[in-house]
């Protein structure tokens, strides 16, 4: 499986790509802005050397730059990086292409073309993101339920499904995990869903496979709990089974049976959300329900959300949620000058 940008190490390496890329950042005045770049150029150069065999930035055209693109965007669909993040590392690579140009490396920017930037995410901000309201989770979770209960009666709805669904989507309300650390992403092997052995329904919690691909320890709610224990009742899984297997018969065939994908969990959802009794505005998505339990969290306890969100540090709980971070700044401060 090919790797993507982000993953790759920040090591200097030793060609004119290497060269180029030091002679750029001498230009850069900023310290933190050129520690910054140089991360992003360095592991684009990485990527390029390994997958695409560049060494020098004469070799880079508008294919790499829209692989590039299309690889950061991958990395967006895990939940790697944000839409923002994704956009900015491509926009120092432009950027950097530019200098090129002016440096008299190569003719024209090769990352300076519609073709090139196409497969790059939209740029979110955080108000146009998605995030479940309590509402919204408590809607989702009842129109599972009702699925399941509907499945007892009507020969319409596959059971084993709508048990398999209902679980999924009380896990993804009730835990702030991403959803390629639950169910399998396509085009990575390493990311191949959820098993049963990793899953500890006593203790409330599982060993996911995390944002920087190693396993990590996250908590399951106590609302989350019932529907995959059910779940794992009808199933009687062995530990390496997927919590979310696909259950159509070509994967019956496979020992264990594979997971369904990322795809598969926004399928689920917004067909959820079509059935449902409830109206939602929009088709509720896998990454809403992290956003919106951790703000939930966060307006409460902001280094408690940090830990449930498993974010490395508390800048970047802030970060995410700007918007409440203002929110309770100004209402402490209010509380202290009205205090006086």
């Amino acid at each position: 499986m090919d790797r993507l940008p982000p993953e790759y190490d920040a090591t200097p390496g030793d060609d004119a790509l290497e060269a180029a890329i030091d002679k750029r950042l001498v230009d850069i005045d900023s310290g933190r802005y050129r520690t910054n770049v140089a991360s992003v150029l360095r592991k684009f150069a990485a990527w390029s050397r390994d997958q695409h065999g560049i060494s020098s930035s004469e070799e880079i055209d508008d294919d790499v730059c829209r692989q590039y693109a299309r690889d950061l965007a991958r990395a967006e669909d895990q939940d790697d990086i944000s839409p923002e993040t994704a956009r900015r590392y491509f926009a120092y690579l432009r950027s950097f292409l530019t200098w090129a140009v002016y440096e008299g490396l190569i003719q024209t920017n090769p990352a300076k073309t519609n073709h090139a930037e196409d497969p790059l995410p939209t740029d979110e901000t955080e108000s146009d993101q998605q995030y479940w309201t309590t509402r919204d989770r408590e809607a989702i979770c009842a129109t599972a339920t009702a699925r399941v209960d509907e499945a007892g009666e009507s020969e319409d709805i596959d059971r084993t499904a709508a048990y398999r669904d209902q679980a999924l989507v009380f896990l993804l309300a009730y835990s702030g995990a991403r959803s390629a650390e639950l169910v399998a992403v396509s085009d990575d092997q390493d990311r191949n869903g959820l098993r049963w052995r990793h899953v500890d329904l006593d203790a409330g919690t599982m060993q996911v496979f995390g944002k920087n691909r190693t396993r990590e320890s996250a908590p399951i709610l106590d609302d989350g709990l019932d529907p995959l224990r059910r779940w794992k009742q009808l199933r009687e899984p062995d530990g390496d089974e997927a919590v979310f297997p696909r259950l159509d018969n070509a994967a019956k065939a496979l020992d264990p049976t594979p997971s369904i994908t990322t795809q598969s969990a926004r399928d689920i959802l917004a067909d959820l959300c079509d059935w449902s009794a409830y109206d939602f505005e929009e088709p509720l998505k896998p990454h809403g329900a992290r956003r919106g339990l951790g703000r939930e969290i966060y307006r409460e306890n902001p280094q408690l959300a940090q830990d449930v969100l498993r974010h490395k540090s508390i800048e970047t709980t802030h970060k995410g949620y700007a918007q409440e971070a203002a929110k309770r700044t100004r209402d402490e401060a209010n509380e202290i000058v009205s205090s006086e």
